[in-house]
Parts: C-alpha cells; sequence; structure tokens
C-alpha cells in the first residue's frame, strides 16, 4: 500500500502554483507613488505648475452687489452704493449666476458671515470679468465660463444704471468680449 500516490484535487490551492509580484515592480510602484506625493506637496508650496490672476490689471468698471432671496424663489439684485434694485431675476431663471452666487454664500455661511457685505463684480481691461466676495477673499473668474455666462453677469454689471457712460461702455466692453481669443 505504500505505493499509493495521491496528487491534489484539480484547481485547489495545493495544485496551484505560487503566484506573486516581482520585487522589482513592487519597488517601481513605491516610487512612483513617492515621487508623485513629492512633486504634489512642491507644486503646492513653491507654486509651479499654478497658474494665477494676472495682478495688477486696471479695472474697467467696477460695481459692488447685494443679492436677496424672495419667497417666491427669485432674487433682487441690489446696487450696494444706491440701494436701487438693479435686476430682479425671476424664479427658475439665471441658472448660473444663482450657481456662483450658492457657491460664495457657501463660503460665508461657514464663516458665519451675514449678507452685508456686498459682492463686487469687476471687469478688468484684459477681459476678465470676476465675482469677489471681500468677506472670504474667494472669487469665481466669470470670463472663464464663456459667452453666455459672461452676457448674464455683464447685464449684472450695467443694469440699472442711468448715466450714458456706462451704456456707452457696455459696447466697448462687449466688443472686448467677442474679440476675446
Amino acid at each position: 500500500m505504500s505505493n499509493i500516490h495521491f496528487e491534489p484535487e484539480p484547481g485547489s490551492r495545493d495544485a496551484m502554483p505560487g503566484i506573486g509580484v516581482p520585487k522589482p515592480a513592487l519597488y517601481m510602484a513605491g516610487l512612483l507613488v513617492l515621487v508623485t506625493f513629492a512633486l504634489a506637496i512642491s507644486a503646492r508650496f513653491f507654486g509651479f505648475g499654478a497658474f494665477g490672476e494676472p495682478e495688477n490689471v486696471p479695472v474697467l468698471v467696477s460695481r459692488s452687489l447685494t443679492f436677496t432671496d424672495q419667497p417666491d424663489g427669485g432674487i433682487l439684485v441690489h446696487d450696494a452704493e444706491t440701494q436701487q434694485v438693479a435686476i430682479a431675476l425671476p424664479p427658475n431663471s439665471g441658472g448660473f449666476i444663482r450657481g456662483s452666487l450658492r457657491a460664495l454664500t457657501r463660503k460665508r455661511r461657514l464663516a458665519n458671515i451675514g449678507p452685508a457685505t456686498p459682492f463686487v463684480l469687476t471687469r478688468y481691461e484684459d477681459g476678465r470679468l470676476v465675482l469677489d466676495d471681500p468677506a472670504t477673499k474667494a472669487s469665481v473668474t466669470i470670463s472663464s465660463f464663456g459667452p453666455t455666462q459672461i452676457a448674464a453677469f455683464d447685464t449684472l454689471l450695467f443694469a440699472g444704471r442711468v448715466a450714458a457712460p456706462a451704456s456707452a461702455g457696455t459696447a466697448a466692453v462687449s466688443d472686448s468680449v467677442r474679440s476675446l481669443p
């Protein structure tokens, strides 16, 4: 009876040859992870690979605005200097404007800052249109989102202004926006 040889069952663990990852591949994967973290950390601290908004660009036009939610879901936009209603956004309209405001007011709520400080909408000479929140130092560069969104915020920038130079500036700004690359 000692001549009987039992082979492992096909498919059992004992029948499978040992499969392992080669050590050089593990070392290379670990090195890749370390290099990726090192580059990310150094980019964060030294600022390479990131872009920032240009500084010292002249301002074409700027306006301080406050936004008030209405019970029907609309939004009243007030000129912060004159306290006059610049524009009324009906309910379910101005989706991009609402989204931009939602992003900025979320930071205000987290910092327990009320709506008293107005937002500042600024058109720069280089064509950028930026909505800034001076209370939280946050901003949204509107001109990054395309001509439809630029037109929506240009409406806020110039709506309700009665001075003739502002309307002339609207045409000049609109022409400069169209000519942007």
